[in-house]
């Protein structure tokens, strides 16, 4: 089973993130839909962006949403829909999660969901002198 992919991001840093994986993969991301959460007072037109986005992403089978901050409106909205949705979320989308994401978009949403956290927690490091 294959995952549709979806970023819920405030503002254009998901839109960020993708380029960027784009630039160090050498390929094209354009299957990872992304949605940028507005913030401007424009919830039923966010609610609408992240609907469409996840009926497009759903024609794959499952689907995975990634946010970026816990507690925050994109993963709210993402919460509240997961019940209409065979859809998993994770939180916390870092460009080390989403490359990893992309490399394994040929799993399901529950296994691509474990290997996002893998590899965001894999690209974490505190280093010191």
């Amino acid at each position: 089973m294959s995952s549709g992919i979806v970023v819920v991001t405030h503002g254009t840093t998901g839109r960020s993130l993708i380029e960027v994986a784009e630039s160090i993969l050498g390929e094209s991301l354009d299957e990872i839909l992304f949605v940028p959460f507005s913030h401007s007072g424009a919830e039923a037109e966010d609610r609408r962006a992240v609907r469409s986005a996840m009926d497009n992403a759903a024609r794959r089978g499952g689907i995975l949403v990634m946010t970026d901050l816990i507690g925050a409106s994109p993963s709210n909205l993402i919460a509240a829909l997961l019940d209409q949705y065979p859809a998993t979320l994770v939180t916390g989308l870092n460009l080390a999660m989403l490359i990893r994401v992309w490399t394994y978009r040929d799993c399901g949403p529950d296994e691509l969901a474990r290997k996002a956290v893998e590899g965001g927690r894999r690209g974490i490091k505190a280093i010191t002198k």
